[in-house]
């Protein structure tokens, strides 16, 4: 099925609670920095990153201080929101490098070997073993995504009851623990994978993984239809593009259980 909504992303502070376009930039800083560490620290064999000409030298710096091996699979063009492909780039227009970082070259090219295709071609369930993803997320990955790319447990809905390192609703907007879709809010490999996660961000900022992790342990209403996604936190309304359901609304009702 195409997409009818073109990609995009708004997020609207509630009254009082301005801050929060601050927070959550800070907190998808903090995600996308402990990635980095858990494939620095040996956590799991690979991450994926992007870089471009804004970025290309410090990183490149970085990953040979750190001994890190960066290995480009594609160019992808730019969009706004999140996306589940990438876009292909035109003559002469600007464009990103994605590619995946790893400690050795052997993982670098398993990686690469799989990636192959970037979609129904590619080894789904190797990529996700070496992102650090449970057996079962990964398979659950590979089972859903080719019906819904945003496979935010497909069937459930209504109040939900969940750990807060398998909560991924404001992944949208940079907030989550782990870097998967889970394949249930109880998952326990992920919870134990989060676990490590935490331990991560905790020695990068202490301060703001406990706050984001409260704000995945609190209430939070994920409602899609249409093609796009709203999700309410007792802080923020966020808005983005999502698969189209089209027979009716899919309504979750979070709550983390700690």
């Amino acid at each position: 099925m195409q997409d009818f909504v073109t990609n995009f992303v708004r997020i609207m502070p509630k009254q009082g609670h301005e801050d929060w376009m601050i927070k959550l930039f800070k907190m998808s800083q903090l995600v996308l920095e402990s990635e980095y560490q858990m494939v620095k620290q040996g956590h799991r064999p690979a991450a994926t990153t992007n870089l471009d000409q804004n970025n290309l030298q410090h990183m490149l710096e970085r990953f040979n201080k750190d001994r890190l091996i960066f290995t480009p699979l594609r160019k992808s063009g730019y969009y706004q929101g999140f996306g589940h492909k990438h876009k292909e780039v035109g003559p002469g227009e600007p464009f990103y490098w994605y590619g995946c970082i790893t400690r050795t070259l052997e993982d670098a090219r398993r990686f690469k070997k799989a990636d192959i295709g970037d979609g129904k071609d590619s080894d789904h369930i190797t990529i996700g073993l070496m992102l650090g993803f449970p057996k079962c997320c990964a398979e659950y990955f590979e089972k859903t995504f080719h019906k819904n790319y945003d496979p935010i447990w497909i069937g459930k809905e209504g109040k939900i009851n969940g750990h807060p390192e398998c909560n991924t609703l404001l992944r949208y907007f940079g907030a989550r623990i782990i870097h998967h879709f889970t394949c249930s809010p109880t998952c326990e490999a992920t919870r134990k994978i989060g676990k490590i996660w935490l331990k991560v961000m905790k020695e990068i900022d202490k301060e703001l993984t406990e706050e984001l992790y409260e704000l995945l342990a609190g209430p939070i209403i994920w409602s899609s239809y249409h093609g796009v996604v709203q999700v309410e936190t007792p802080y923020f309304v966020g808005l983005t593009h999502t698969y189209p359901l089209i027979e009716k609304p899919r309504i979750i009702e979070w709550k983390g259980k700690k």
